[in-house]
């Protein structure tokens, strides 16, 4: 899947074979920002941010065979990194509430999204463990925290000096051993670390 931009703020999504044999656009819509696009574990479905009449992103699903959309969310403040859980039954999302990303997760069929951090830090980044019990956030792109599913204290995962740093595009490897993670140090470098369970 890939992104492309156009003037304007409009956006179109692209799903290609892997040989390259074959792409074809499958949407297309108006977002804030960058735009992320994450298949469903049964690659039937995609979700993303859509800026919707209201003026307000809200989370929808496309649903790939018959390229049929669906609106997630309907609360007030933009939503962003929306992530399925490995079952598929879970979204996790950044959404803004009184100024500040918050985490919440939300059935993926649609409905009331649960709150699951306070405070003012800027959450971004949402992923789930593979066991889906855990989702792990970025507070203010800086350390990693994670949080159990249904709720409950931030657990730092990292716990590096704080000034000056930068981290981008956390991810686990499938098997929860790693951690992989973009720190910024005057350019972009992809670091690796062994998580201790």
């Amino acid at each position: 899947m890939a992104v492309r931009y156009f003037p304007g703020g409009e956006t179109a999504g692209w799903i290609a074979a892997l040989d390259g044999s074959h792409a074809e656009e499958f949407l297309r819509g108006r977002s804030v920002g960058t735009v992320t696009m994450r298949p469903s574990p049964d690659g039937r479905s995609v979700l993303m941010g859509e800026m919707l009449v209201s003026g307000v992103q809200q989370i929808v699903r496309w649903d790939l065979p018959s390229r049929a959309k669906a609106v997630l969310s309907d609360s007030p403040g933009d939503k962003f990194d929306a992530v399925w859980s490995p079952d598929g039954r879970w979204i996790a999302v950044t959404a803004a509430k009184d100024g500040v990303l918050q985490l919440f997760r939300m059935p993926a069929s649609g409905g009331a999204m649960q709150q699951l951090t306070t405070g003012f830090e800027r959450m971004r980044h949402p992923f789930f463990s593979p066991d889906g019990k855990w989702i792990y956030i970025q507070p203010s792109h800086r350390n990693i925290c994670r949080v159990r599913v249904e709720g409950g204290p931030l657990e730092p995962v990292t716990r590096f000096p704080e000034g000056g740093l930068f981290l981008e595009e956390p991810t686990l490897s499938s098997d929860g051993k790693y951690l992989y993670y973009c720190r910024e140090n005057g350019g972009s470098s992809l670091w690796l670390m062994t998580l201790s369970k």
